[in-house]
Formats: C-alpha cells, structure tokens, sequence
C-alpha cells in the first residue's frame, strides 16, 4: 500500500474511529487481524501484514465471513483483548515518512491508573507487523520479529531523502538532473513519502507544468483538499468481477484523480475506505483464483506425467514380450524331436522343421533337465507373451485417450477466466478445488453447509431414513470420514469394490431391519457384484471404519461387522 493512500485512509479512520471501544477481534492466517470497534454500519477493520497483501481499511465483510477465516483465539488476540478490550480509542497517528500507523487508547490499570497503550500497524514491507505497546513497552507482536527489544522506537526520518514540502524549485531541479531527467526516478529516489505510483502521477503532472508547481498541487491535493477516491482499472469494475481471471487485470486505488492513467477507467467511491475495499475484495478473489488455477494445473501436470510414464512403461513390456512366436516354435520343436533330441551342456539340439533345409538348431535349456519340461517351459512363455499383447494393445489406446483429454484440459484451464469455469472443469478432471465451503447465510450451521457436499446420491428408505451412497473412491472417503457420524450405519458389499452407503441415524435410536436391507440393496446395486442374483453386504456403526496410513482413496478397515445377504436393488425413494 502506497504511503500517501494510507495517510488517506488513516485520516479518515481517525474521523470515524476516535473514542470506539475494541470489540471482537479474529485473526486471520498468519498475518491479518479483524477489529471491530463497534461501528453502527457495522464494518470491520482489516489489518494485512503480508508482504504481498499490505493493508488497513474498513471492511463491509459480514461476521460469518470472518468466522469461516478465522483461526481459534491465539496468544495474540487474547493479549489484545486483555490490555485494550476496555480502552476507548482516543488517536490515529500516521508518520507522513513512513508506512506506520499508531492506535493510542486510553487505559485504565487495575489499581485505576491511566495509562498509554498502543496498537502499532507497520506496513512496511517484508517486516510488516503489528505490535501491541504498553508505555512503549512491546508487550506482543503478531509476526515474531528480528529484533527482540521490549522497548520501542518509532521509526526515524529517512536521513537520505528530503521533505516534499520544503524543498525548493531550485533543489527539486538538482535531484531532477542527478537522476538523469528523470522526475519519477528522482521523487522515488529523494523525496519522503513517494513510491512508484505517485512518482508517476508526478512525472505526468509535470507535462503540463513545471516540476515544482506540479509538486505543490499534487501535495495540496493529497493534504489539504477534500478526497477523492477512485478506482482505476483496464475494464469496467463489473467486467472484472465477472472475469476475474482475465490477462489484462489492472486494478489502481488512490485517493485522488491520477492524470497518469488516461485510458484507464476510473470508478468514482464516496469514501477511500470504500474503494479500498472495493480494491482488496477483488485483489484476494483474483489471488484465490489464480491459486485454485495454480493447484489445478499441478494435479493435472501431475497427473498427466504419470500417465505417460505409464503408457512408457507399457511400450517397454510390449517389446520384452515380442517374443512370443519364437517360444511357441522352440516349444513345439521340442515336442516334435522328443525322440531324437539330443541334450547339451547349455540345451537340446533339435531338427528345424520350419526350415527346408531342415538344419540341426540348439534350444536354449531355460534350466530345465528334459525337453517336454523345455517346451512346457516355453509355450507357459508364448502364452503369457500373447495375453500381455493383448491386455496392453487394448489398454494403450485408453490411456493415450486419457492424455489427449488432459492435454486439452490443461489448454483449456490456460483460457479460463471466470470462476464459475473453473469449477466445472474441475469437476469433470474429478479433481477437487481447496476453497472454503459457502455460506448462504450467516446462521447456516455445519449441516446445513454438508447438504452441499458434492459426489453423493441421496436416497430415503420406506421407514424415513436418510441414505447416502458414494460416488467415487474420493467421494467414499468424504461421506465416511467427513460426512457420516459415529452412530450412523455404514454399508459395503462384501469382497467386491463399490460405494459406501451411510444410514444416517441422528437419534442413535434402533434402525428397523426394513431400512437396514434398503441400504444394503442400495450398496450391493453400487457395487461391481451388482449382476449378482444375492449379494453378501457388510455393515457396521460408523465407528468401527478406520482409514490407516497409506490406505487408497475409498480402502477402508472395518473391526467389527454383520453381514445381510440381500439382492442388489435400487432400494427407497431417490432424492437427489
């Protein structure tokens, strides 16, 4: 975040934030907070420590939002709590040098005593942090620091630059030529305060009027005029929240007009606070589908390589298995000089009868001490050799199908920019996406977000349970593992790769023996014994299915269970 933006946001949150009282407080990752200070609108102040990520705005995110994001209390948040939860806000202070904020309470100690505590945001790159001071004392800090000092230093005046608001045209022009002409460089270079946005915005503004006239109207803007906030991006703001993905997204927030982006378009905001939610709400969405295109691309690669590695592997079994025609003619050689063969040190001399000069030939002995052991030896090869032709031969075309079509999924993820895309590709690679499950509302409870778990059928049996089967051996490890609850029964065919099948049981009350068979006719129509006229199906409570270390996707252990013998059926009323 820009120093000069900050200073924008800083001074309107002192406006609006001066004597709130600190309420809930989350923290978010590693490296972000979310105070709240009671507002009546009910926003949030968020507080960014990561280096590519530095923040502090208002935030109109709802309390579930946060909630979903947020860690369980650490050491941190409870220190907070404790020294300012009861400390009206009393001042916002901002260095106009540098990327530190400071939150001065007013608090009271045990024995009535007032005293100065501090929350201090330092944004300032990759040792952003936030510290909480008591009396200047570093009580705790929310990144752990290089430096372990209790005592704190506020940041000095960078000694190699100079103030803006002092230096002269005559000066303003010297750093100018140092920097070989170049405005932006030098306000970068020299002047407090300027990063490469505003250094820019200066060197555009000097097109039109001299440097140090353009100096004193953009810090007279920033300082002393009423602000006004804008976004800047190369689409309109709708566009890219509907393609978040798209190549060309540039996103711009600054609390005045910027002269150095004519072909931008600029979205006017009513407050800086505003944009910069606005801003950061399509930055993290933009950084979190870049992510989930990132791991989708990994899986594919992933899974792409192992792919050719085996089609690889296939081809080298296809030529150590060519010899298949040449063991069946040593085999039936054999048989066929049983009665003159003659046994060597290293095999038997036979009589080729596939040639018409009809030659003596030697046969290897493959170890073994008589002939028709050799030829039962050799036709055992011949046999396995034209069974591994044809196995591979008729899975080969398969697996180069399979990477035809990974091949176009990894093209296809390459033009995706929408996430809604992203997801049905996903689903049809059967690869899944690490995001956090949506809330519909903020009192939706667990259940309610399970409701949404993809990869299940749901059923309903004739007595009014709840029967859920498995899709794949990943969506079997979800509704076992994730889904299903101790008490809830747990069904699979016995011997034979299928679904698992969960009878929810909510009240841990006897389940009458007619939904019992319904969910086993349901496992056993799942399963690969579904031809069978009976089918032998094992069930169990949930608790007794465990997954050890290094078992496959849907490989399961089960201590104790009963067996039903039922015939395979889609059994209940089919819901979803």
């Amino acid at each position: 975040m820009e120093n000069f933006t900050l200073q924008a946001i800083t001074r309107e949150l002192a406006s609006l934030l001066k004597g709130q009282r600190l309420g809930k407080v989350y923290q978010l990752g590693a490296t972000d907070l979310a105070l709240d200070f009671r507002l009546r609108d009910g926003r949030w102040l968020i507080v960014s420590t990561d280096p590519q990520r530095l923040a502090l705005y208002l935030t109109r995110r709802k309390l579930w939002q946060l909630e979903v994001e947020a860690r369980a209390e650490t050491p941190f948040v409870s220190l907070l709590k404790k020294y300012l939860g009861a400390a009206p806000l009393v001042g916002l202070d901002q260095s106009g040098y540098d990327r530190v904020v400071c939150f001065n309470f007013a608090a009271e100690t045990e024995d009535g005593t007032r005293v100065r505590r501090a929350l201090v945001v330092e944004l300032t790159g990759r040792s952003a942090n936030v510290l909480l001071l008591d009396q200047d004392r570093v009580i705790a800090t929310l990144r752990a620091r290089a430096e372990q000092s209790e005592d704190y230093r506020a940041p000095s005046p960078p000694g190699e630059k100079l103030d803006p608001f002092l230096i002269s045209s005559e000066g303003l022009n010297n750093l100018i030529a140092a920097s070989g002409g170049d405005l932006a460089q030098a306000a970068q270079r020299y002047l407090i305060g300027f990063g490469p946005l505003y250094a820019r915005e200066l060197a555009a503004r000097a097109r039109e009027a001299q440097p140090e006239k353009a100096l004193r109207s953009l810090l007279d803007e920033l300082y002393h005029q009423p602000p006004h906030p804008h976004l800047y991006s190369s689409v309109p703001l709708d566009q890219i929240r509907d393609e978040i993905g798209r190549p060309d997204f540039s996103l711009t927030l600054a609390p005045i007009p910027l002269h150095h982006l004519p072909y931008h378009i600029a979205t006017p905001f009513a407050t800086i606070n505003e944009a910069a939610d606005a801003y950061f709400t399509l930055i993290d969405e933009r950084r979190s589908f870049l992510a989930e295109c990132q791991q989708l691309k990994s899986a594919l690669s992933a899974k792409l390589k192992k792919q050719r590695e085996l089609i690889k592997k296939l081809q080298h079994e296809l030529d150590h298995f060519t010899d298949s025609e040449k063991h069946q003619r040593y085999g039936e050689l054999l048989l066929a000089n049983l009665h003159q063969v003659k046994k060597t040190e290293r095999g038997f001399l036979v009589t080729n009868f596939y040639d018409e000069a009809q030659p003596t030939i030697e046969i290897p002995a493959a170890n073994k001490p008589t002939a028709q052991e050799a030829a039962e030896h050799y036709f055992k090869l011949a046999r396995k050799a034209r069974h591994a032709h044809q196995a591979i031969n008729q899975r080969l075309p398969e697996i180069e199908r399979e990477v035809a079509q990974i091949e176009a999924q990894l093209t296809q993820l390459a033009a995706i920019t929408r996430s809604e895309a992203l997801v049905e590709l996903a689903s049809q690679a059967s690869l899944p996406l690490s995001r956090q499950p949506a809330r519909a509302t903020p009192d939706s409870s667990k259940k309610a977000r399970e409701e949404h778990l993809s990869g299940v059928r749901r059923y309903r049996s004739s007595d009014g349970y709840e029967i859920l089967v498995g899709r794949t051996d990943r969506d079997n490890d979800a509704l076992t593992f994730r889904l299903a609850k101790s008490f809830d029964l747990w069904f699979h065919a016995a011997d034979y790769p299928g679904s698992h099948v969960v009878l929810r049981n909510p009240q841990r009350k006897p389940v009458p023996p007619r939904a019992i068979t319904e969910a086993a006719q349901l496992a056993a129509k799942f399963s690969q014994a579904r031809n069978d006229a009976r089918v032998a199906v094992n069930y169990c409570e949930r608790k007794f299915v465990s997954k050890p270390k290094g078992f496959a996707p849907g490989q399961v252990r089960i201590s104790s269970f009963k067996t039903l013998l039922v015939e395979p059926r889609e059994a209940g009323q089919r819901i979803t």
